[in-house]
């Protein structure tokens, strides 16, 4: 994981947040005095998480090179409290916990700035044994100007590191010499300055420490109005000068940490299927293999709450752990199942049925550095990516007896219905049914019922008819069948009438009485649509004895209790209009009581 010479240089928004978080870290690279590594780049966890100094080492922070500028000022006030003793008693553990690769650029700056040592970091003693044993004398102005623009001529090589950092120590205001190319603290020159420090700014990670050596002067307004992140770390006193110095060294590495971080923006675990056949689920469960692969090139990230559904489908995917940690750009293949029947669909015939379903794989996705580098942005996708393509499978579905009980149960329902209304509309027949003319007169048919449906021909009377029967219950409750009858004189269907004869009644059809009655042993059912058998003839009946003479005060048929020569039978229709009399001859109806007309 080598980092790039040359990093690509990310939006100054972005960099400016990410050096503002970086000053939030307060703990110390070095505890300088002691010459120790200081908390911050201690042991790991004990719950095993990486501390900051394992990111660091993890990203190789000390291979990606930065550019350190430091300013020293050189004035005759900087004799005052040994101050300048202790600026060079902190440079060195300061320079020493630099990487070899960092390039330094040390300048002193009194009535001018002058450059101390330009290049790599590798000597730190070296470095530090270049600068002036003891400052200038007094009569040396503080030229801030002059300073920075050394400075700023350094950030601006074209082999420039990304991340670029100023670091200026002073005990004094502005105060330049005569003929400085600043003469005040504001002016055409400075916005000059500026100008250069906003262009920088938008390029690279630019920063800058102020570690005033003073308490009422420090040049961090002037160092502010250059370069726009500006922090100023004030020691108590000169003695803690080397612990804030440490502290600058810090939030340089957390800007070197931010810019690898932002490399892996918006790259995470993407998930792969494979076989790409079709798997068969006939014996309860089919094999594949899930692939987990980080893109991250730089920080290692976790899948937690890990597993993977097939969408649309009633099956289960096992096999794969709760949680993954992947380093980056690692691809980790785990062999999964996957069981259960394929859903039958709204119709469960037996069948074999394949479908395409459109794997998910489920799961947050974090990288364990985020609790070390908590003032770094960690700008990774929150959930795993699923397999483009879907999975296919294939499998019997559904049950052998569906497809019985779908037309089965339909059609014993139709049968069920249409033999209730059988019983009801086509009962069967009993009994015999006597057809004879209204008037009493002529041949008479006797038909024994027997069936459902008979046909009604070959008729003494002539004709032709049918009858059915249904079933009917009385007021009562008595349940009985009624006979359905239809007749024709001449057998044509224009003549042809219907009627319903009650239970044991008669009716009347185009002048034909139809009798039904009982009979005591039933006749056996003849197939449906088969013509009745011709009709029995007709028994004579037996002579009935002569009735008793009837009793005095008592009538019976006859008009008086006695009768004699000349009395008549009397007729009980006799005298009845003809609308009223179903058995009057044809003719003219006259009044018997009035003698006929020749």
């Amino acid at each position: 994981m080598n980092p790039p010479s040359h990093p690509t240089p990310g939006p100054p928004r972005l960099r400016r947040a990410a050096a503002a978080l970086a000053a939030l870290a307060l703990t110390a690279l070095l505890t300088l005095a002691a010459g120790t590594v200081p908390a911050a780049a201690g042991p790991r966890s004990d719950e095993g998480q990486p501390t900051r100094a394992d990111v660091y080492r993890a990203l190789g922070l000390d291979r990606l090179p930065a550019d350190y500028v430091i300013l020293v000022d050189v004035s005759g006030s900087m004799l005052e409290k040994g101050r300048y003793a202790s600026v060079r008693s902190a440079l060195l553990p300061f320079l020493k916990g630099l990487s070899p690769d960092d390039y330094v650029a040390l300048f002193t700056f009194g009535d001018k700035a002058e450059a101390v040592h330009l290049g790599s970091a590798a000597d730190p003693a070296g470095i530090v044994a270049k600068l002036p044993a003891a400052p200038a004398g007094p009569g040396v102005m503080t030229d801030i100007g002059a300073g920075l623009d050394r400075a700023l001529t350094e950030l601006e090589r074209p082999e420039a590191a990304e991340i670029g950092s100023v670091v200026m120590f002073t005990d004094g205001k502005h105060e330049p010499p005569g003929g400085s190319d600043y003469p005040r603290d504001t002016g055409p020159a400075w916005d000059k300055l500026a100008r250069r420090g906003a262009a920088l700014d938008q390029s690279r990670e630019l920063a800058a420490y102020s570690l005033p050596l003073a308490t009422k002067e420090s040049g961090t307004k002037q160092l502010a109005g250059v370069i726009p992140e500006t922090s100023e770390l004030k020691p108590e006193s000169v003695e803690d000068l080397g612990t804030y110095l440490g502290r600058a060294a810090e939030r340089v590495k957390a800007r070197k940490a931010a810019l690898l971080v932002a490399e892996d923006k918006g790259k995470g675990v993407t998930a792969a299927w494979s076989p790409s056949a079709t798997l068969d689920l006939d014996r309860g469960s089919a094999a594949g293999t899930l692939t987990l692969t980080a893109r991250t090139e730089r920080v290692p990230l976790t899948v937690s709450g890990l597993r993977m559904t097939l969408d649309g489908e009633p099956v289960t995917v096992t096999g794969l752990p709760p949680e993954v940690t992947l380093e980056p750009g690692e691809a980790r293949k785990f062999p999964v199942r996957v069981t259960g029947d394929l859903d039958a669909g709204w119709l469960p015939v037996r069948r074999t049925r394949e479908v395409t379903a459109r794997p998910t794989v489920h799961g947050t996705v974090r990288s364990a550095w985020e609790s070390a580098l908590d003032d770094v942005t960690f700008d990774l996708p929150r959930s795993v990516s699923s397999p483009a393509d879907g999975v296919r499978l294939r499998g019997e579905v559904g049950s052998a007896l569906t497809l019985p009980l779908v037309t089965g149960v339909p059609l014993a329902a139709a049968l069920a219905w249409w033999l209730l209304w059988r019983s009801r509309n086509r009962a069967v027949l009993a009994g015999i049914l006597v057809l004879s003319h209204a008037l009493g007169d002529g041949p008479q048919d006797r038909i024994t019922l027997r069936g459902r449906q008979m046909r009604l021909a070959d008729l003494r009377l002539g004709g032709a008819g049918s009858v059915r029967g249904s079933r009917l219950r009385g007021p009562n409750g008595e349940k009985g069948v009624q006979l359905h009858i239809g007749y024709s004189p001449d057998g044509s269907a224009e003549r042809r009438t219907e009627a319903v004869c009650p239970p044991h009644g008669e009716v009347m059809i185009n002048g034909v009485t139809f009798t039904h009655l009982r009979d005591d042993t039933p006749a056996p059912a003849a197939p449906p649509g088969h013509p009745a058998p011709m009709p029995a003839p007709i028994p004579r009946p037996t002579p009935a004895p002569p009735p008793a003479p009837p009793q005095e005060g008592e009538f019976g048929p006859w008009q008086g209790p006695t009768m004699g020569a000349g009395d008549r039978l009397r007729n009980p229709y006799e005298g009845m209009p003809p609308e009223d009399n179903p058995y009057r001859a044809p003719g003219p109806w006259h009044d018997p009581a009035e003698p006929e007309r020749p």
